[in-house]
């Protein structure tokens, strides 16, 4: 077993995309892949030194309900910034 998640790196360049399918083992169908990529961050980082002046975008989304992310790399550097869900307060107005 292992943990799924959607992964989709399409935003990036054609030589990108072809560059984290290298690395990682995966093959993507139109940037997105369906998988347990364990080593995404560790590959994407490896990548981003290959291209040191272009920002590369990895988005995910988990098999758990509300598990969604973006990842940002530029020269071996990454941020990710995962979704942060939020409700409405209670407002009596809106009762129909």
């Amino acid at each position: 077993m292992g943990y799924y998640t959607n992964f989709d790196i399409s935003q990036n360049t054609e030589e990108v995309q072809q560059d984290i399918e290298s690395v990682s083992g995966y093959g993507f169908y139109s940037g997105c892949v369906d998988g347990k990529w364990y080593g995404w961050e560790k590959d994407c980082k490896e990548v981003s030194l290959k291209h040191p002046n272009m920002l590369i975008r990895v988005e995910g989304d988990g098999e758990e309900q509300g598990d969604q992310w973006k990842a940002y790399f530029l020269n071996g550097k990454s941020q990710v910034c995962k979704a942060v869900i939020t409700f409405e307060g209670f407002d009596e107005s809106k009762l129909k």
